[in-house]
């Protein structure tokens, strides 16, 4: 099975604009971030609505198992695309180490729900509103003129349209991120590059769950 970035770097191939700056990075290469919490931190703890409304919180999933965290811009991203399939396509090595996969993206309730159902994910997508804990993991970074400029070439005269959020913070995006926290609370995988066409490979996610059983 091709691995998630040779995909990424398949699509990008195949784009007419593959070989041209590339407007998310230059924004975030912009930006200040908090540090991203390493591999034997603990994990910043949430609480937040999955994609019927109830609240997920880490203290409690935790119990369950091992939690894949997994955070991503949005339903808009043809990569976190190709990223929610790859770990849809890894759930059944997931599960056989009892692993819980959590999507984070700052859609509300809703998109969050039409994204899980248009996609056949499986697995739980939480509503982040303004990337408030992605911040916390340090990812969160503010989209700069030209991005927003961008966007409003497509119609999006604003990202709450996007979003379904008219709250302050939704000229925000997050950097993708993927971290595994452990039962005790403690992050024991973490990915999340700079450049946001990079992304945390399913396999390697999958040999760290098989490094703890």
């Amino acid at each position: 099975m091709i691995s998630l970035n040779a995909e990424i770097a398949e699509h990008k191939k195949a784009s007419p604009n593959g070989d041209m700056p590339d407007p998310f990075n230059l924004a975030i290469s912009q930006s200040s971030f908090p540090p991203q919490p390493k591999v034997g931190a603990v994990a910043p703890k949430f609480n937040l609505p999955n994609q019927s409304g109830e609240i997920i919180s880490l203290d409690s999933i935790i119990k369950q198992g091992p939690v894949i965290l997994s955070f991503f811009k949005g339903d808009w991203c043809q990569l976190c695309d190709l990223e929610l399939k790859a770990l849809q396509r890894s759930l059944p090595e997931f599960e056989k180490y009892g692993a819980i996969v959590l999507g984070v993206s700052p859609h509300i309730v809703s998109i969050s729900y039409q994204l899980k159902e248009k996609k056949q994910l499986s697995y739980t997508i939480l509503s982040d509103a303004g990337n408030k804990i992605a911040e916390q993991y340090g990812l969160r970074f503010p989209m700069n003129n030209m991005l927003l400029d961008i966007f409003k070439g497509f119609g999006v005269d604003n990202m709450a349209m996007i979003h379904g959020d008219n709250g302050n913070d939704t000229n925000t995006l997050a950097i993708p991120g993927t971290f595994v926290i452990d039962l005790s609370g403690k992050i024991i995988f973490a990915f999340a590059d700079s450049d946001h066409t990079l992304r945390a490979e399913p396999a390697d996610i999958v040999a760290c769950l098989a490094s703890i059983s």
